[in-house]
């Protein structure tokens, strides 16, 4: 059963029970901060796995790749906020970013009830929902961000041998999506049979290791098809698809649009 106290683009607070919570691989054009106030789940963040417990942050900068799946834990309350770079004045930048090459946020149980109160704060503006709320959420955020960075504990919890060995490969797939990728080609380079490689990804990492492969590979289609004029033939040739058609169709099924019509549908924003 999932319960929402309060839901809507840029704010959720969620009780999960009776229930594994996991979610697919994604990514938001906004930044995202994470809560976890009771429950535990391992969150994977670009290409590292992280285990999150009660009291920790999460922060994922906007166009991060992202998952999270409770396992085992089947009772779970969490804070979502999302928010635009656009909000944060140039010191809260430098703070976000900060916390952000950390990921994972460890704040002292002495702290936790200072920020639950930010946080019960910029909910109750949700809920309001006045013509101050917006103002008064806009600055909460930055004082919950300043917030993290002066009570963030230096710690850095060891992952477990699995753990560590699915970082390097998604770590791998990150670096070298233009090339091979195919289990075969893995399993040599990593000296495990293609079977336990592909179980122990899945494990961990809570998706199938060719899913993750094609998710790397338009995201970073999805880039140079924004950035760039490049034909789609070598866009596709360039991301790891021998095929330019068949990158058409695993493009259209990811994104709802062809390559062609994405790279329009973007020109004319800009």
């Amino acid at each position: 059963m999932v319960i929402n106290t309060y839901k809507n683009e840029n704010f959720s607070h969620q009780f999960v029970e009776n229930r594994r919570k996991s979610t697919g691989v994604h990514f938001h054009d906004e930044h995202e901060i994470y809560y976890l106030v009771n429950g535990n789940t391992k969150y994977f963040i670009g290409d590292k796995i992280f285990q999150v417990e009660s009291g920790n942050f999460v922060i994922i900068p906007a166009g991060v790749n992202h998952k999270t799946d409770s396992e085992d834990c089947l009772h779970n309350e969490r804070i979502l906020l999302s928010f635009k770079d656009d909000i944060l004045c140039e010191e809260t930048k430098k703070a976000f970013n900060t916390l952000a090459c950390e990921a994972v946020i460890y704040i002292p149980e002495s702290k936790r009830e200072i920020i639950e109160a930010t946080l019960a704060k910029i909910e109750k503006e949700h809920l309001d929902d006045d013509t101050h709320s917006i103002f008064l959420i806009n600055l909460y955020i930055k004082e919950l961000i300043v917030q993290l960075a002066r009570f963030r504990l230096d710690y850095k919890p060891n992952l477990s041998q699995t753990d560590s060995a699915v970082h390097i490969i998604s770590k791998y797939i990150r670096k070298n999506y233009s090339q091979d990728l195919s289990l075969e080609s893995l399993s040599r380079v990593f000296a495990m049979s293609e079977s336990h490689l592909s179980r122990r990804f899945k494990a961990v990492a809570g998706i199938g290791i060719n899913e993750y492969i094609t998710f790397v590979r338009i995201m970073n289609a999805e880039k140079l098809l924004k950035e760039t004029d490049l034909p789609i033939t070598e866009i596709a040739g360039r991301c790891g698809f021998n095929d330019s058609n068949y990158f058409s169709t695993v493009f259209k099924k990811a994104k709802g649009t062809t390559p062609l019509k994405f790279s329009h549908m973007h020109k004319k924003e800009l």
